[in-house]
């Protein structure tokens, strides 16, 4: 009897103890919705908000950024630049090991340890277009050897290129990359998900299913991905950074995924506790929120509203490229009064504070954006000025906008309608017949690198944590459909201050050239800088360490979520 006794016992104690603990483990769980599902977790082919994020959770690179957009070691724990610039040879952290995953076969599944040799495999898979790989454009006129490997794996070449000189494996701690020319920005853009590290034998193990079945160093691996409806991480007991304290990241046991396309149902679930963050529609923003964009009283008790910059300049695009559609039919190019004319007419506080209540900030200075490193507030823009736009209306041909016939195109998002009509209003007060026109965002995305559009509104979001990306933008070599240049400027100073400043590896000097920059291309009116977009999110009141970085990638590292 007394047997029975404990037995029943200690069976009860292990079912209490077993729920317990899966009570801690849901508990301890980050629960978030995306509008949006993930197609593919696979480093060569996402591009997608969704799909970096994911990455994020799962896979590392060399080197990373810090939630204040420092600069910092990652699976590279110290690195050198040569005199040159040319060369950059990094040190490996010696305890930092893949994922267990049935890839392993030869260790039961117990992941191994990275080498040099492994970066070396990742950065030329992604230089390879047999992988179907969307990030030709990062390395290719960077990395030496590069364009030749590209061009061999393309059948553009004859000539056998097995392998991408610039990328050396000296042992398994220390890699080396040569470069072709000096680019400032190489430490930036080796953060992107494109530079991120994973084994061969995931790549060999699950073919084209390695995009669901994806393995790296992070914080997290997957346990669950039912495509379009969950995805689930676990925490990986086995990640080597730690926190400030010593303590072993991350804190959270486990995230889940859901998918569905209702803001408003999403919305409704926040509120009943079902999920910890929500990325709020315009409409929810507004029913949430006073006149100036803070959270109703009602609100603030239940959930936190938080703003964060995100490095996104919205702009109109005026074309300026006599060679390109846009600029042949347009008014734009060569009459740089009436660019300037625009941007004086154009009364953003008014638009930011009336029509966006207060989503993002007027971009009244250059066009590197509020929060990116190398953003100067002193870099002084365009602000409503009504008297200097009628009088450079005046001297541009079109005294109080008689002749001036523009047509605005736009996406098809309710917002920019919203915008565009409000941007219509102010500028018929100058006489300007304005017309408006939409379109699938898509097909603006497409449509504008083609050149076709002499007035349209665009946006431009940083890749990397970089000024240089913006600086780019205003590069002739990069005229659209070469590169990102949709507006067709060109101005020979600037080129040559923006190839200057590449060979220059301290950031504070190549600020300096930057700032210049600026000056310039808003005295040229390059663009109509309309305002610095945020990122908007609701948070439950009992998470803790939660941010979401400048490339609006949500990073749940330092997360904590305490007992309600």
């Amino acid at each position: 009897m007394k047997k029975t006794l404990l037995f029943l016992y200690l069976l009860i104690s292990l079912i209490i103890f077993s729920c317990s603990k899966k009570e801690l483990f849901k508990n301890n769980t980050f629960n978030l919705n995306l509008n949006q599902g993930i197609e593919t977790l696979e480093p060569v082919m996402s591009n997608s908000v969704q799909s970096i994020w994911g990455l994020s959770i799962v896979m590392e690179g060399l080197v990373q950024f810090d939630r204040e957009s420092n600069l910092k070691p990652c699976i590279a724990k110290s690195w050198t630049i040569s005199d040159d610039a040319l060369t950059y040879t990094f040190n490996l952290r010696d305890d930092v090991r893949f994922q267990d995953n049935d890839c392993f076969a030869s260790s039961g599944g117990k992941g191994r340890k990275v080498t040099a040799s492994d970066f070396k495999y990742c950065l030329e898979r992604v230089n390879n277009p047999e992988t179907k790989t969307r990030g030709l454009w990062v390395f290719r006129d960077k990395i030496k050897g590069a364009k030749e490997f590209i061009e061999w794996k393309s059948s553009f070449s004859s000539m056998e290129v097995k392998e991408i000189t610039g990328i050396k494996a000296v042992n398994d701690s220390t890699l080396i990359i040569e470069l072709t020319k000096p680019f400032a920005p190489f430490l930036s853009i080796l953060t992107m998900s494109y530079a991120f590290v994973y084994p061969k034998e995931a790549v060999d193990f699950y073919g084209e299913r390695f995009g669901q079945n994806p393995v790296g160093t992070g914080p997290f691996s997957i346990v669950k991905w039912d495509i379009d409806k969950e995805l689930i991480f676990k925490k990986n007991n086995g990640y080597w950074e730690k926190d400030k304290n010593g303590n072993s990241l991350p804190y959270l046991d486990g995230i889940k995924i859901t998918f569905t396309q209702s803001s408003e149902t999403e919305f409704l679930d926040f509120q009943n506790g079902k999920y910890d963050f929500h990325d709020p529609s315009s409409e929810t923003y507004d029913q949430i929120t006073d006149a100036n964009g803070s959270l109703l009283d009602a609100q603030s008790k239940s959930y936190t509203l938080n703003k964060q910059p995100w490095l996104q300049t919205v702009f109109f695009g005026m074309m300026q490229s006599p060679e390109l559609p846009g600029g042949k039919e347009g008014p734009f190019a060569g009459n740089k009064k009436l660019r300037q004319a625009l941007n004086y007419a154009l009364d953003k506080d008014k638009i930011m504070k009336y029509v966006l209540k207060n989503r993002g900030k007027a971009a009244i200075n250059g066009p590197i954006p509020d929060g990116m490193p190398g953003f100067n507030p002193d870099i002084k823009g365009y602000r409503f000025d009504k008297e200097k736009a009628k009088q450079l209306l005046s001297e541009a041909g079109y005294p109080d906008g008689k002749g001036l016939n523009l047509t605005l195109v736009t996406g098809n998002e309710e917002i920019q309608k919203t915008i565009a009509i409000a941007v219509q209003e102010q500028l018929r007060e100058f006489g300007i017949n304005l017309q408006l026109e939409q379109m699938l965002q898509a097909t603006l995305v497409s449509k504008q690198e083609e050149g076709v559009f002499p007035f349209w509104r665009a946006s431009w979001g940083a890749d990397y944590y970089d000024p240089e990306n913006f600086m780019a933008l205003f590069y002739s070599k990069n005229i659209t459909p070469k590169g990102p240049n949709r507006v067709g400027y060109s101005n020979p100073v600037i080129d040559k201050m923006y190839e200057d400043a590449l060979k220059i590896t301290g950031f504070d000097e190549r600020k300096k050239i930057y700032d210049e920059m600026q000056k310039i291309v808003i005295e040229d009116a390059a663009w109509l800088n309309l305002y610095y977009n945020q990122k908007i999110y609701l948070l439950q009141k009992n998470i803790e360490g939660f941010y979401i970085d400048g490339l609006n990638i949500i990073n749940l590292k330092h997360t904590k979520k305490k007992s309600p």
